[in-house]
């Protein structure tokens, strides 16, 4: 099956490596102070060593956390600013099955108990994968009635006979909303061509 590739903006996209093997990091804690360096010496700011410390040591969580909320799914995170904590985006794709509308809003939607309103469900549209469905919902936790806001896009690429899924969500809805106009940009740069066969 076909896998989503993104043309993302290295100035405000990391992705996790999915394996270290073939990697220039033996694992998480490499990979967390490499990426803190980059990134704090990429900014206007003069990092602390303390503020070095603090992004590697949260890179590493990220790293080691993550792809286990979705896994299979390609994660990145989006952090423009080394300040501010990395809002992890994960991209997939599933094997097309059944109607496309139907798909796609389940897809976007899902069926949440915890889900404090409805969800708001759009057309989204991009160059590259056509018109899909992106939603915004907010989700309360069980444990401590957190409000986690969540955006979703899906869309289905006959070509490639395959649905591609993008799921953004954090604890912080500021965090998302504030992100809302980089993921959108984020997901306009994804692509997905038909596999051999």
């Amino acid at each position: 099956m076909s896998w989503p590739f993104v043309d993302y903006d290295t100035d405000l996209w990391m992705r996790i490596p999915d394996s270290w093997e073939g990697t220039p990091w033996k694992g998480p804690k490499e990979w967390g102070r490499y990426m803190s360096e980059a990134w704090w010496g990429d900014s206007e700011f003069e990092p602390s060593r303390k503020d070095l410390k603090g992004l590697a040591t949260t890179l590493q969580a990220c790293a080691e956390r993550f792809p286990g909320s979705h896994p299979g799914f390609d994660v990145y995170l989006h952090l423009p600013d080394p300040r501010l904590m990395p809002l992890p985006v994960y991209v997939a794709s599933v094997e097309a099955d059944g109607d496309r509308e139907e798909t796609l809003r389940e897809l976007v939607t899902t069926d949440d108990p915890d889900l404090v309103e409805r969800p708001i469900v759009e057309d989204f549209t991009t160059e590259a994968l056509g018109t899909g469905l992106r939603s915004l919902r907010y989700a309360q936790t069980e444990e401590d009635r957190t409000i986690i806001a969540c955006v979703r896009y899906a869309w289905r690429s006959e070509e490639a006979g395959c649905d591609v899924l993008v799921i953004a969500a954090a604890p912080d809805p500021r965090r998302v909303l504030g992100a809302m106009d980089d993921i959108d940009a984020f997901v306009g740069r994804i692509s997905v061509t038909a596999g051999p066969g």
